[in-house]
C-alpha cells in the first residue's frame, strides 16, 4: 500500500474486527450485544473502505497542486459522502482520470476471484444502507470481516494505478 493513511485506517479497522471477535467470542455468539457490535463492524469495515478510496484519489492529486485546486479537491470529492461501490470507483476515476478508469476495469477482471470481491463490496455497501435507513442487516460479523477483507483489493488496485500506473 503507496498511500500511509489508507494503510494506517485499514490497520485500525483490522485491530478494531479482531477486537470485536474476541468480545463475541468470551460473550458468545447469541449474546445481546452480538447485533450492534455486528452494526457497528458493517459501518467502520464500509466507511474505511469508503475513506480509503477517496484519500487515495485525493492525496494523488491534491499533493503536487496548488491550495486552491486541494481544496477544491477537498470539497467535492475527499469531504463528500459517498458509498464505495464499484460503479461509484468507477465514475471517480473516470473523472480524475479515464485511463485510471480503464485499468481500473482491466484489474477487477483478472482477478481471481472477481465475482466474490464484487458481491463482498456490493454486500458491504447493502449492510451499510440498510443499517443507515432503519433497516437491519442480516449480515453476520464474520460476513462483514470476509466482505472487508475481499473488498481491500479494491483498495489495493486503487492504490496500485494511481501511485504506480502499473498495469
Amino acid at each position: 500500500m503507496n498511500n500511509s493513511s489508507a494503510r494506517e485506517v485499514i490497520d485500525g479497522c483490522n485491530t478494531e474486527l479482531e477486537k470485536i471477535h474476541h468480545i463475541i467470542q468470551g460473550m458468545g455468539p447469541t449474546s445481546h450485544p452480538v447485533p450492534y457490535l455486528t452494526k457497528y463492524a458493517i459501518i467502520k469495515a464500509c466507511g474505511t473502505i469508503e475513506y480509503c478510496f477517496k484519500t487515495i484519489l485525493s492525496d494523488t492529486c491534491a499533493n503536487i497542486q496548488s491550495p486552491q485546486i486541494r481544496n477544491f479537491i477537498d470539497n467535492t470529492f475527499r469531504n463528500s459522502s459517498m458509498n464505495p461501490n464499484r460503479d461509484n470507483i468507477s465514475k471517480a476515476l473516470k473523472q480524475f482520470d479515464e485511463e485510471w478508469n480503464t485499468r481500473f476495469k482491466n484489474k477487477i477482471n483478472e482477478l481471481e476471484y472477481k465475482e466474490q470481491i464484487l458481491d463482498s463490496l456490493k454486500s458491504l455497501n447493502d449492510a451499510r444502507n440498510a443499517f443507515a435507513h432503519g433497516g437491519n442487516p442480516s449480515s453476520s460479523f464474520d460476513n462483514i470481516c470476509n466482505y472487508f477483507k475481499d473488498s481491500l483489493k479494491i483498495i489495493e488496485i486503487i492504490d496500485e494505478i494511481v501511485n504506480n500506473g502499473n498495469e
